[in-house]
């Protein structure tokens, strides 16, 4: 079963015939975990160091779980085989359950094992002790949390819809655990690399506190009743949450599962609407037969292609979510709402919309990947004479779906938290975008919308592009700002930077079926 799947961390890899997938996913693992093992050298309490240590642990088990093991968790198909023998449900579900958090608590050793290591060398036999009974913990917690929200869904919807709703619960958690680091942070206050803390009721929500305050209780002696109720809560939580999903949400839960073998038929009343706002874009902005088909056909395939839109969805979250994470960094204890938006409005916070070109500019290189990668050859059985109106439909639909909206969304709310006046700015920001991600189709392989499995590299690494979107879109972000010093500067990047776009948009397009057919081998 190894030898079959591919873990979520390696999917960048180029896919071999065999091999234990899972056992290279551990070093890539061990190699991530290096960061947090040099946490335990940082001179600060433990209670901070913790807190820092187990919110990445939990991040990425979260996220492992996530991506490699709610397909473990969601399978019924077993059921079918081992139910009619002698084999009880109960011992079936045992069974999954054990796989899934054995597994999960082999992922969290490759991660957290350096930091294993220097808390015993440096902390002693205790630290190790507890810190590897609180990773099994973590693992039950986890299995548990994702347990209940997807039960939450099954109570409500059923079939492809269900399957829909899973996909955006998978991205929610994404956001939410990306967003908490921001409170974890809170809690402590860093000045001249001295920590100071002071506990406060809503550090009991928060499951860092809970597995952090163990290690200040027995390591560090600090035996004050604040200290030993979170302990307290690391052992209460997760027990009680294991031996509820074992005697409660775990026979529901696969009771509900069966929903999943039902296909239920999708009656979509505003579908006509909606197919007619697309021909009518298309025809705006698309300027031959061949690629108004291919406008229409890439927004139908990114509207059903679920696999791709639980790989897309999660980078278009982070889009909207980076900007605003700057946000906490200017708002102190003690400020009235009134001084921080005229902290806003005479600040270059705005400049943080360049996070969101970021991921923007990246995510559509994704659509060369597809579960339906194998009906690609009607590529060429299409009596098509280029490949280029294919690529322009593809890419402009791809942008008018996902780019733009999503663009507008944030641009709205920085303008109502920073005023009319950057509107300007936002307008070169979107255009500095659209030229970062046209120099990233320029530089990447040539490859046809939906053509390739997600298993398989697609010229640029993932990491590759992300760096040169971050690269490029970093320049842009400093021209910009120092552009903002000249007297019409903006306006007069707005005009080179069209200028860039029509030179891209003419040189990236210059391309003919025998590269593709190149780039494709």
């Amino acid at each position: 079963m190894d030898e079959r799947r591919v873990p979520t961390i390696l999917t960048n890899q180029k896919k071999t015939r065999s091999g234990n997938f899972f056992k290279s996913s551990l070093i890539t693992y061990g190699i991530l975990g290096v960061f947090i093992g040099l946490l335990m050298l940082v001179p600060f309490p433990l209670f901070y160091k913790m807190n820092l240590a187990f919110g990445l642990i939990i991040f990425m088990v979260m996220a492992t779980m996530i991506s490699d093991f709610s397909t473990v968790l969601l399978d019924v198909k077993d059921k079918n085989i081992l139910l009619p023998r002698p084999v009880d449900a109960r011992t079936v579900n045992t069974a999954k359950l054990l796989h899934i958090v054995i597994y999960l608590f082999t992922i969290t050793m490759s991660i957290s094992g350096l930091a294993l290591l220097v808390g015993l060398f440096k902390y002693g036999a205790a630290f190790a002790l507890i810190f590897m009974f609180e990773l099994v913990l973590i693992c039950c917690l986890v299995v548990f949390f994702t347990s209940v929200l997807y039960m939450a869904v099954l109570s409500f919807f059923d079939g492809e819809k269900l399957k829909d709703m899973i996909n955006y619960i998978q991205v929610l958690l994404s956001v939410f655990m990306l967003v908490g680091y921001q409170f974890m942070g809170r809690m402590f206050n860093l000045t001249r690399l001295t920590v100071t803390f002071h506990p406060a009721w809503w550090h009991f929500l928060i499951p860092t506190t809970w597995f952090a305050a163990p290690f200040s209780l027995f390591i560090e002696h600090n035996s004050s009743q604040y200290f030993t109720a979170l302990s307290l809560l690391a052992l209460i939580v997760p027990t009680v949450a294991t031996v509820l999903y074992m005697t409660l949400v775990l026979p529901y839960f696969e009771g509900k599962l069966q929903k999943l073998n039902s296909s239920s038929i999708r009656t979509n009343k505003g579908a006509a609407v909606r197919e007619k706002i697309q021909r009518a874009a298309a025809n705006l902005l698309c300027f031959s037969r061949t690629e108004k088909a291919f406008y229409q056909f890439t927004q139908n395939m990114l509207s059903n292609e679920r696999k791709l839109k639980l790989q897309l969805y999660p980078q278009l979250a982070f889009a909207v979510v980076m900007p605003f994470l700057m946000l906490p960094g200017i708002i102190g204890d003690g400020v009235s709402w009134s001084d921080i938006l005229v902290d806003l409005a005479n600040s270059k916070l705005y400049l943080a919309v360049y996070w969101s070109a970021i991921f923007l500019a990246f995510t559509a290189t994704m659509i060369s990947s597809s579960e339906n990668f194998s009906g690609a050859w009607i590529y060429r059985a299409l009596p098509i004479q280029s490949p280029v109106p294919l690529l322009k439909g593809a890419l402009k639909a791809f942008i008018v779906k996902f780019v733009i909206p999503i663009y507008l969304l944030i641009a709205l709310i920085f303008v109502l938290l920073c005023g009319l006046k950057i509107i300007p700015d936002l307008i070169l920001i979107f255009i500095n975008m659209i030229m970062v991600l046209l120099f990233i189709f320029k530089l990447n392989r040539k490859e046809l919308p939906f053509y390739r499995d997600f298993q398989v590299t697609q010229g640029m690494n993932r990491m590759g592009i992300m760096l040169t979107s971050m690269l490029v879109c970093g320049l842009c972000a400093l021209v910009h700002l120092l552009l903002t010093y000249v007297p019409f500067g903006v306006i007069l990047n707005i005009v080179l930077s069209l200028v860039i776009i029509m030179v891209l948009w003419r040189k990236s397009f210059n391309i003919t079926w025998k590269e593709i057919i190149k780039d494709a081998i």
